[in-house]
């Protein structure tokens, strides 16, 4: 057993420094590798800081004609809503004033046909004379 021992002993310091090359060539690339991510990474975060910043700009910019739009949005809403009330208003007042309504329309159809009629007739000689 003693001889196992002293081979494997013999055998381990002949591959440890081997191991240990080894080990540390994977280590440095390692490294290597991960230095090159972090400054692809670093350069990717300032594009992307440019390009935040870029569409912030364009967002102030359409903020302006946004609001305009919500301003005449409104605008119009209560325009519409007056037009509704106006509407229901004069529909109240011609049903409850109909009557009225209907006498003062006869009369003014009525004295216009009389207008027509009298433009129709003939002039007189007094009329023509001015006597």
């Amino acid at each position: 057993m003693d001889a196992f021992i002293i081979a494997f002993r013999n055998l381990c310091s002949d591959i440890m420094p081997i191991l240990g090359a080894t080990v540390l060539v994977c280590l440095i690339v390692l490294l290597i590798k991960l230095i090159k991510l972090m400054t692809s990474l670093n350069s990717t975060l300032l594009k992307t800081h440019t390009t935040i910043d870029l569409v912030d700009q364009s967002i102030e910019k359409v903020q302006s004609p946004l609001d305009t739009v919500v301003k005449v949005s409104s605008t119009v809403d209560k325009a519409h809503d007056a037009t509704i009330v106006a509407v229901k208003d004069a529909g109240e007042f011609v049903s409850s004033h109909a009557g009225e309504i209907k006498e003062k329309v006869l009369s003014f159809i009525s004295s216009d046909s009389k207008e027509k009629v009298d433009e129709l007739k003939e002039p007189s000689p007094e009329d023509i004379i001015g006597g």
